[in-house]
């Protein structure tokens, strides 16, 4: 570890033995602020891996109150697995009961609490022009739900937060600093599932596209990450690419997984040693790249603006954002250098014209079976708190109940075995669901852990209310502001961008 960073974490890139001699050191943080795991966690030796010491760590759940109604809102009850029996216990919130005295004695009847609204849609005028919000670190305790519900008084929603990444640009009079080519439209792809590591180029073509339009809509070089994605992974031919998923050897444990290899690392003189370290485990390739962009904008647990130097908006070329991560993300003391040069040599600079500004298209996106639900205002009815057939099937109160339960409201249908609400992509395709990287009314969003504030054990889902030109999105969801409490958010470009979006049948 770099001596001159005592209290820095190891994070991100390390050459690991088993990868191809590309594959160089960097540090990369095991905790995103999203939110830290601080639960407890218990070893499980796994076999058929060249690493020293390998092993897979299972990480318990734990709480996370964090809410508001920006990007940043955390669903702050799901403690337990979401897809459990539907029953008031679930959370570590009581749910009221009520008892009915007659002439013999009976036992008594738990009365589910209906759900609380806290506001009404929040649509804007269409002459108006919707900024994408920004995150907040607003802690609001969960509520309690009771039998009887009391009616709230719709209210517009909280000035947001500015985050470090949107301070930023409003620092520089709303400008980006990159003066590069800018698309105005780009054609939508699907997340990135396969890689093919077959040759450079093969890889190269195989990860671009994904790269371009999330990197892009994230204030961040896209040549950059993939160069990145190049020197971790030997162009997808290390064995924790192939085996873990991990495209950008980032260190730390992701849903409580890892693993442990013997790394390369260089001290603040340049000197080399060897050490010991745990990577984060995937499920699949999209999860790590959007774990990758989760961290570049929102940084450490003690810096939050930590790669805040390679954002487009401080760096006006990919040369400046290689420099700005020399020293900061890696150990290796020609890192940057190393970056620029692929770049060059596969003109990786052509990948950097999507912004927040460029609108993604989709490729014959269907339309939901809901939207003839909407009124001729183009709205959607109140949620009416009703519990459909298949609903138990969902935690109580929490966000994959209540997007099953808003669906089958407005006339749709969607599966009893989605999963968590981060599973609902993943498992929304392997069912038969048509599933894209678009923003769609109508559709279920699903939001991998600790992406738009989500729990970074189950990640969350809500119901898309409304898409805005820019790109950003408003969402209905549940277990925001509290068990069983339904509200509203508008979710950035840049966020929306990481999430996938579910067709209701």
């Amino acid at each position: 570890m770099n001596q001159s960073k005592k209290h820095k974490i190891a994070l991100g890139t390390a050459t690991i033995l088993s990868a191809a001699l590309l594959a160089i050191n960097v540090k990369a943080d095991t905790t995103a602020t999203s939110g830290a795991d601080t639960s407890t966690a218990t070893s499980q030796t796994i076999s058929g891996t060249n690493a020293t010491d390998t092993t897979v760590s299972q990480t318990n759940p734990s709480t996370d109150n964090s809410t508001a109604q920006s990007d940043e809102a955390t669903p702050s009850t799901e403690t337990g697995s979401e897809t459990g029996s539907s029953t008031p216990s679930v959370s570590n919130n009581a749910s009221s009961t009520s008892t009915t005295t007659v002439s013999k004695p009976k036992p008594t009847t738990p009365v589910k609490p209906k759900p609380v609204i806290t506001t009404k849609k929040v649509l804007l005028p269409k002459s108006t022009t919707v900024q994408a919000s920004a995150s907040t670190t607003t802690t609001i305790q969960p509520s309690v739900p009771t039998s009887t519900v009391v009616p709230v008084t719709p209210t517009a929603p909280a000035a947001p937060v500015v985050s470090a990444n949107d301070a930023t640009v409003a620092a520089n009079d709303g400008k980006v600093v990159y003066a590069g080519p800018t698309l105005k439209k780009i054609t939508a792809v699907s997340t990135l599932e396969k890689i093919d590591n077959t040759s450079p180029a093969n890889f190269i073509k195989s990860i671009a596209p994904s790269v371009q339009i999330v990197a892009g809509k994230n204030n961040l070089y896209a040549s950059i990450i993939i160069a990145q994605a190049i020197l971790e992974s030997g162009y997808g031919q290390s064995k924790i690419c192939t085996t873990d998923f991990n495209i950008f050897n980032i260190t730390g444990a992701y849903l409580g997984n890892s693993v442990s290899f013997q790394t390369l690392e260089y001290d603040a003189s340049g000197t080399p040693y060897y050490t010991t370290q745990s990577f984060r485990v995937y499920s699949n390739y999209n999860q790590s790249l959007n774990d990758y962009i989760n961290l570049m904008i929102k940084g450490t647990t003690w810096n939050k603006d930590i790669y805040a130097g390679a954002w487009k908006t401080n760096a006006k070329t990919y040369q400046d954002a290689a420099q700005a991560l020399q020293g900061v993300f890696a150990t290796d003391p020609t890192y940057a250098q190393k970056l620029i040069s692929i770049i060059q040599q596969y003109h990786l600079e052509q990948y950097d014209n999507v912004d927040a500004s460029t609108e993604v298209v989709g490729d014959k996106i269907p339309a939901s079976p809901v939207l003839s639900a909407r009124d001729t205002d183009l709205q959607f009815p109140t949620y009416n708190g009703v519990e459909y057939p298949g609903s138990s099937s969902y935690a109580f109160g929490n966000c994959t109940q209540y997007v099953y339960n808003r669906i089958m409201q407005l006339g749709g249908y969607v599966g009893q075995q989605m999963g968590n609400g981060g599973e609902w992509g993943i498992n929304g395709a392997k069912q038969g669901y048509f599933t894209t990287s678009v923003p769609t009314v109508g559709y279920a969003v699903s939001f991998p852990p600790g992406v738009a504030g989500s729990s970074p054990i189950y990640g969350h889902v809500a119901f898309v209310e409304k898409v805005y030109s820019d790109g950003s999105i408003l969402v209905s969801e549940m277990n925001v502001k509290g068990l069983n409490v339904v509200s509203y958010r508008h979710i950035s470009a840049g966020v929306a961008a990481l999430a996938t979006y579910i067709q209701p049948k």
